[in-house]
């Protein structure tokens, strides 16, 4: 009996099955992880106060006016993520370059950063 080999099949390319041929390389992309995307989504709706420290204003805001402004995520990395893509949706994608130096410092590649910057400036 013979068997026919599907690896080849569009399909099954697609799907993302081994193919025997070696893919082209591809170019470096940027990627976020699913937490990493759940925190940039996030921060679409954060207000630029948010990236602070709490200040004496706000916090009688917040007492007599019931408004409550986002706590800090616990992971600094993830805090560093939501920060750049607050002040990079304020800024249209135009921040200095000690923001993205910290960014980076994160732990988080540049492609990573133009990606942001370019999804900001898009909007």
């Amino acid at each position: 009996m013979a068997y026919r080999s599907f690896a080849t099949h569009p399909l099954a390319l697609a799907e993302g099955f081994e193919s025997q041929r070696t893919p082209a390389p591809q170019p470096e992309q940027a990627r976020f992880g699913p937490l990493e995307l759940k925190v940039i989504a996030l921060a679409e709706a954060d207000p630029v106060a948010s990236i602070g420290p709490p200040r004496r204003l706000h916090r009688f805001f917040e007492r007599w006016f019931g408004f409550k402004l986002p706590n800090p995520l616990a992971d600094e990395r993830l805090e560093a993520l939501r920060r750049f893509a607050v002040l990079a949706r304020v800024t249209g994608g135009r921040l200095p370059a000690e923001e993205v130096k910290h960014f980076l410092t994160a732990g988080f590649s540049l492609l990573q950063a133009r990606a942001l910057q370019r999804r900001a400036s898009a909007r």
